[in-house]
């Protein structure tokens, strides 16, 4: 068993105390973390459930890791699926937001989905368990919990009793339909597709040619692998791509969100990630202020480093999330000091963590896939020859947080 305390509710250590008395009375091994969310989520400018959401999965993929377990079993239920789903439509969401919460996805399972929270818990009044309500799931301050306290009882009452199956099922058959679509765009973008140095040139013609829907599905493929969030990219945003490829003018670029640009060549089309200066990256070495704020304007980024003293608590959360790729931890009584942030230079090599040796930085890019017009762009945390972290891809095996830590550098990329 595995729990995370979010450390955004009073009651919250009395629920990670239930969790653990819950474990031992089966004899189940458990693990309890803890995660501050709610600054996490200040500091990143994502909204509280998104960083809760980051954080949790995080945390499970750690322990998972720490004990073996090929899969995490998680507790969402039917009601769970159609908040989800009707979440989704409100907000203008595609198939794949209309297909709600997989039931397995990235190691993740959810054998509870299909079923509702009263058959939960009426299951669990059978055998005399007890369990915790999170008193925040019946306020309506999130949109979320407004579908659940409001909405979806106004529709059983108006409309059909059992709305809550009617969605659960629609999403089923759009989840298999866009499965079907997914398989179909991404057997179409292999023949219509050539790679060069890192860059997926798209014929235009034959894009062109093909139905709408695939089109969008394609663009999406694309942006992906180019390293790009889909979550940056919204319909109007696709729509503009769309518009821009079917005029027909020879070449040209649409600038996208994030820096992103859509250039159109003769023939071809590629996503690409803008670089300042027109395509030059400046050459970037810093003093790292610690603690303290230090802006990288020419690779539009900032660090924020905290020195904090060794707590329990905080520690095991520095543990949980050692590997999360903007966001690191090291003893600070073992740092070399100063440390600087820069960019890469030829013969850079790097002490990964968790594995023995050293490798160059060029051969960690290639294994990661970077693409080639991206890697001097990510910024090296380094300490004379020592690299403590490159930034968004991989923590070095310098300072690692241990034991006997009594300092802590909290080192966050945002």
């Amino acid at each position: 068993m595995a729990h995370l305390n979010h450390l955004l509710r009073d009651e919250a250590g009395d629920d990670a105390a239930f969790v653990q008395r819950f474990a031992h009375s089966l004899e189940i091994p458990v693990t309890v973390g803890y995660a501050r969310v709610a600054d996490y989520g200040r500091r990143n400018k994502m909204s509280t459930e998104e960083a809760a959401r980051w954080a949790r999965y995080r945390f499970l993929g750690h322990v998972a890791r720490k004990v073996g377990a090929p899969r995490i079993a998680v507790g969402h239920h039917l009601g769970d699926q159609v908040e989800t789903v009707i979440f989704n439509f409100l907000r203008g969401a595609g198939p794949a937001g209309i297909a709600g919460i997989p039931v397995h996805n990235r190691g993740v399972v959810r054998p509870l989905l299909g079923v509702t929270r009263e058959e939960i818990e009426n299951y669990c009044s059978s055998l005399g368990l007890s369990w915790c309500t999170d008193l925040t799931n019946l306020t309506t301050d999130y949109q979320r919990n407004r579908i659940r306290v409001e909405l979806l009882p106004y529709l059983r009452q108006s409309f059909n009793p059992r709305v809550d199956r009617a969605v659960a099922q629609t999403a089923e058959i759009i989840s298999e339909e866009d499965k079907v679509m997914d398989h179909l765009a991404a057997f179409l973008l292999k023949g219509i597709t050539v790679e060069e140095q890192g860059e997926l040139r798209v014929s235009l013609d034959e894009f062109l040619s093909l139905p709408l829907a695939l089109q969008r599905r394609l663009l999406r493929k694309v942006i992906k692998r180019q390293g790009g969030r889909l979550r940056d990219f919204g319909y109007h945003n696709y729509n503009d791509c769309l518009s821009y490829l079917e005029v027909p003018h020879t070449c040209g670029e649409l600038h996208l969100p994030h820096g992103w640009r859509l250039i159109k060549g003769s023939g071809y089309f590629i996503f690409s990630k803008a670089c300042p200066r027109d395509g030059v990256v400046p050459e970037v070495h810093r003093i790292l202020n610690v603690p303290g704020e230090t802006e990288i304007p020419e690779l539009d980024l900032s660090i924020c480093a905290e020195v904090k003293p060794y707590d329990q608590g905080y520690s095991q959360f520095i543990r949980n999330f050692r590997e999360e790729s903007y966001q690191a931890g090291f003893d600070y009584d073992k740092i070399q000091l100063p440390i600087f942030v820069r960019t890469r230079r030829a013969g850079d090599r790097i002490r990964p963590f968790g594995l023995q040796g050293t490798k160059k930085i060029k051969k960690l890019f290639n294994d990661l896939k970077v693409p080639p017009q991206q890697r001097d762009s990510v910024p090296l945390v380094v300490s004379d020859d020592e690299i403590y972290w490159v930034v968004g891809y991989r923590r070095g095996a310098a300072a690692p947080v241990t034991g006997e830590t009594r300092h802590i550098l909290l080192l966050q990329a945002h």
